[in-house]
């Protein structure tokens, strides 16, 4: 496999994870919406926040791993492309 093919395999492989990590995104921001809506239903309060803080935490974790995720291959392709 020359080099040019192993480029193009992992800018796909990069195009592909954002995407995963976008739908997870996504998720988490309905998960929010969702919250929003259950107070209006006449849900307790506790049970609201929980809908909210798990919506949070999800985006933030989801975030973290994203950066993680870049950087690590990121790092495996400006190494690829110098050998």
């Amino acid at each position: 496999m020359t080099r040019n093919q192993i480029v193009k395999e992992q800018l796909w492989h990069i195009l592909f994870g954002t995407l995963l990590f976008a739908a997870i995104a996504a998720v988490a921001v309905l998960l929010d919406l969702a919250a929003s809506r259950v107070g209006e239903l006449g849900t307790s309060v506790f049970t609201q926040k929980v809908l909210e803080y798990t919506a949070h935490w999800i985006l933030l974790v989801d975030l973290a791993l994203f950066l993680v995720y870049l950087a690590s291959s990121s790092w495996r392709l400006l190494r690829e492309m110098t050998k």
